[in-house]
């Protein structure tokens, strides 16, 4: 089958085997999200021939896009306008015309290679270019878009809503990844949205050695409201009563040395908060080995990456109770608690502290949960289940 894969895709998750020097003269892609390359390198391990689509903010506006070809694969990355509203040359920015530009060229790719399905990821520029190309393109669900701008009240997640609900009214085909989200945005199609979830790749890590002293990970990108870094600061703090020698080994953008993490730290005497900042996804997850717990405190998940591969490397989380898709995610591999509580986090960090039989148990389950529920074979087979949907109609289940 022929497959085009259009979604953020970064270079260095999906060409892996490639000659890292010859990797570092292509273009970066976008690295937001390593589950995408996992499921075009399965979907080739399978025999497929796959079309990856993506973008890239640092090519230029008219340089023509990036083509390179190996076996089955055809990776393109098409260039995208680095502003926002504010123009880019002779363009505006790339949210003030809806991605008018970048959607072109996603288009005129697709109409290039003629690929037999399209599947585009999250309901913005990539999936109105995949419909555009093909009205039955199947569309994957990562967010909410209502629920983004509630929490980053900025012009550009307005007009980011906007693509959303077009994508909502005109899309035909959708999965979620989660009951959660699935739930959260059917009243705005009248699609039924199938819940596939994201692939989790157990890790390949090396010989994991735990310091003496205890080590809480967190990994968090951006200070939005919903991240809620300061409750999980704050706890931090109440922790260090109980256990004056733990580590908060802080990675993402909110861990930025001099950042907002930072200064909230020093006006508040928080300390032993280890500034990691961006971390190589490999790295990151060799630290996250390492602790004792991966904290995860966000308010709103639509799937929660983070807690999933903190599972996966074996290791308890705590996290939100009613955090929207984390209850599903995590079940039975760490302690849900109310997040908006920094005693109640405390205490639950506490307690796999103090109970290290108890969090080596749901370390054990965590990671069972994670093979059984997430596991790339599986999440391909059902992708490729409404794929075979798409080449047969006749197949797809009839709307209720």
């Amino acid at each position: 089958m022929h497959i085009a894969i259009a979604a953020p895709i970064a270079t260095a998750d999906l060409l892996v085997d490639l000659d890292p020097a010859v990797r570092r003269s292509f273009p970066e892609g976008r690295a937001e999200a390593p589950l995408i390359s996992h499921l075009i390198l399965e979907l080739l391990r399978q025999g497929h021939r796959v079309l990856a689509i993506t973008t890239d903010r640092n090519l230029d506006d008219d340089q023509p896009p990036f083509v390179y070809e190996q076996g089955q694969l055809t990776y393109v990355v098409a260039p995208s306008r680095q502003r926002i509203f504010r123009p880019n040359g002779k363009r505006p920015g790339r949210t003030a015309d809806f991605f008018r530009v970048e959607r072109k060229h996603i288009l005129a790719i697709l109409r290039q290679y003629k690929p037999e399905v399209v599947h585009a990821h999250w309901t913005y520029e990539f999936a109105m270019a995949a419909m555009a190309y093909d009205p039955d393109a199947l569309i994957t669900v990562h967010d909410n878009a209502r629920l983004i701008l509630k929490y980053i009240p900025t012009l550009e997640r307005l007009f980011m809503l906007g693509m959303a609900r077009y994508v909502f009214r005109k899309g035909r085909r959708f999965t979620a990844v989660s009951p959660y989200t699935a739930q959260s945005v059917q009243p705005w199609t009248s699609a039924r949205i199938q819940v596939v979830p994201n692939p989790v790749m157990m890790p390949n890590l090396d010989e994991v050695v735990r310091p003496a002293h205890p080590v809480i990970a967190m990994a968090v990108n951006g200070w939005a409201l919903h991240k809620n870094l300061e409750t999980a600061l704050l706890a931090f703090k109440t922790i260090q009563q109980q256990h004056p020698d733990a580590v908060l080994a802080g990675y993402g953008t909110a861990f930025e040395p001099g950042k907002q993490a930072d200064d909230f730290c020093q006006k508040h005497a928080i300390t032993n908060v280890q500034f990691l900042g961006l971390t190589p996804h490999q790295a990151m997850l060799q630290g996250m080995a390492q602790s004792d717990l991966v904290l995860h405190t966000s308010i709103e998940e639509s799937f929660g990456m983070v807690p999933a591969e903190a599972m996966a490397c074996g290791v308890p989380v705590v996290a939100g109770q009613r955090s929207g898709a984390v209850p599903w995610v995590v079940g039975e591999g760490g302690l849900l608690v109310d997040v908006m509580d920094a005693s109640a986090i405390a205490a639950a960090v506490d307690r796999l502290l103090t109970n290290r039989p108890l969090a080596q148990s749901i370390a054990r389950k965590a990671q069972a949960s994670v093979a059984d529920r997430f596991n790339l074979t599986q999440v391909t087979a059902q992708y490729m289940a409404l794929y075979e949907q798409s080449l047969h109609p006749d197949r797809r289940p009839v709307a209720a």
